[in-house]
């Protein structure tokens, strides 16, 4: 089967989406299937073609020339689009018609949206369209542009699917005259190992970008609260960085919170693995990566009541909180560490939890999608 996945961000940029579209594509190409990825060439300084794990990526600027840009003084912008836009609408017409996939899948309906939705007018393919995030969350704040290419999209998917039943039916909500088939594919996850991890040196980690819906600031309010502080380490950079240790500062929590900054993802899993407890304290949480690689790495979980997360960490050894509500938060991180102590295994059947989401039935659940 040929199989051009179209997405947002690629490897060698980190997330959840690079982490799952990269293992679907090596998957995928494992198999048998010629796969190939369409990407955006941000940042610029990245190769306009390379191949990674046997799989070629190709990168074009999808630029479109908006009105609001010109409001913004941003001319630069603004021209860019106008060059681009045809330019990479010709390229990716071209690509369609040259290779006629058998299925184009787009992951996340961002900047590529708009093209593939004309390149539907041009080529015949299946066209099954996955929705990862804010791409959905996010979609009442972007412009009416986007608001109908995302609703023109899924009227026109053969399929359409989400990382979690709470985002395809947000996702399905958004669009309620879609007609085709929509369905939940999980992310999955490698089997993880503590093997070869340092002697444990963190109390609690979190990670993830430092931005408000990551509700790292109630975690900061719940440090302060609590009696007895384990050290809670932050892993991730991002816009929240400066008033989140402007805020632990404000709170007195010296010594008790380290601000690890960016690290890459190998990095992330041994701190997480040389952790006791990782928690998660979102505001909203589409899928919950972070909380799927605690559980294999058979590590208790403290996460907040959103999104997909109560999908993730069902029948796992994990406690829900409310979002925003530090009081809560504290008193489950206090809780699940005096547990610890008495019942240090506490947490090991995870790694039995995070075996139901596998990059095998992951990619099982798209290859049907691309059958129909």
């Amino acid at each position: 089967m040929k199989i051009l996945l179209i997405v947002s961000s690629y490897a060698p940029n980190t997330g959840g989406l690079q982490t799952v579209t990269q293992q679907l594509a090596g998957e995928l190409s494992a198999r048998g299937h010629r796969v190939s990825v369409v990407t955006n060439r941000y940042p610029r300084t990245l190769p306009a073609n390379e191949v990674l794990d046997g799989v070629p990526v190709t990168r074009w600027h999808f630029l479109t020339p908006r009105l609001q840009q010109l409001l913004n003084l941003r001319l630069d912008l603004f021209l860019a689009g106008l060059i681009y836009f045809p330019l990479t609408l010709v390229r990716l017409v071209r690509l369609v018609l040259r290779e006629r996939p058998d299925v184009v899948n787009l992951h996340f309906v961002g900047a590529p949206a708009v093209f593939v939705l004309l390149t539907r007018w041009f080529g015949r393919f299946r066209l099954v369209v996955s929705a990862h995030g804010d791409d959905v969350e996010g979609l009442s704040g972007r412009a009416f542009l986007d608001r109908r290419v995302f609703r023109s999209l899924l009227r026109r998917a053969e399929v359409v699917t989400a990382c979690s039943r709470y985002l395809l039916e947000k996702a399905v909500a958004l669009a309620p005259s879609s007609g085709g088939d929509a369905r939940v594919i999980h992310n999955g996850i490698e089997a993880l190992s503590e093997s070869g991890t340092p002697e444990k040196t963190y109390g609690v980690v979190a990670a993830g970008r430092l931005y408000p819906a990551k509700g790292f600031d109630v975690l900061l309010r719940a440090q302060a609260r609590a009696k007895h502080k384990p050290v809670v380490t932050l892993i991730g950079d991002g816009p929240e960085r400066e008033s989140l240790e402007q805020l632990a500062r404000s709170l007195g929590l010296n010594g008790e919170i380290r601000f690890s900054g960016k690290q890459d993802h190998d990095q992330v899993l041994r701190a997480m693995a040389a952790a006791d407890l990782i928690v998660i304290p979102s505001r909203c949480e589409s899928f919950g990566i972070v909380a799927l690689e605690a559980m294999a790495l058979g590590k208790p979980v403290v996460a907040t009541h959103v999104g997909g997360l109560p999908e993730v960490l069902a029948g796992a050894d994990a406690v829900l909180v409310e979002p925003d509500n530090a009081g809560e938060l504290s008193a489950a991180i206090e809780t699940v560490m005096a547990r610890l102590l008495s019942e240090p295994q506490f947490g090991a059947r995870n790694r039995g939890c995070a075996a139901r989401f596998s990059v095998d039935k992951m990619t099982h659940g798209y290859l049907e999608a691309y059958r129909g």
